[in-house]
């Protein structure tokens, strides 16, 4: 499922990964679901499906409980960006993400210690605050979840942006 942009700019598809930058990294576009998404550079390799931290410099990497509170912005890359490329996080919409295994349906998500993986299992001040998954899974895997727009990681009463 390869949305695409439907805002004005004319670049590349939420899965094509690049070298340069093809539009100016932090650039955030409407997509055909009615989600968002924006335009990253890898810090270090960002896997398929990876919950991922936007930093205010357009760089990103992913999403742990030890840095997912120091973002402006997260989202799931749709294709692996290895580090030091370009490529798009969406950040809300209908998403496919990475989640561990037995994770229930309906219930908040949180970010784990295993990067750019999220999880029905409590973990206090790190509740991905506008995300939900559909389905319950038994194995570790990736799964469509529904994310709302400003989705974020908070602690259910304040969240960092």
């Amino acid at each position: 499922m390869a949305n695409f942009a439907t805002t004005g700019l004319v670049g590349p598809a939420l899965t094509q990964v690049d070298a340069t930058a093809r539009t100016r990294v932090g650039t955030v576009v409407n997509l055909d679901d009615g989600g968002e998404a924006i335009y990253v550079q890898a810090l270090s390799e960002i896997s398929q499906y990876a919950y991922s931290v936007a930093f205010e410099d357009g760089t990103a990497q992913m999403a742990t409980t030890t840095n997912d509170l120091t973002c402006r912005r997260a989202g799931w890359a749709q294709a692996s960006i290895p580090s030091g490329y370009y490529g798009w996080l969406q950040i809300s919409g209908k998403v496919i993400g990475n989640l561990a295994a037995n994770c229930d349906d309906n219930l908040p998500l949180y970010t784990t210690a295993t990067a750019g993986v999220l999880d029905d299992a409590i973990v206090t001040g790190h509740l991905v605050l506008g995300t939900v998954s559909k389905r319950t899974i038994s194995n570790a895997t990736a799964v469509t979840l529904l994310a709302a727009r400003g989705q974020m990681v908070g602690n259910g009463a304040t969240a960092t942006i």
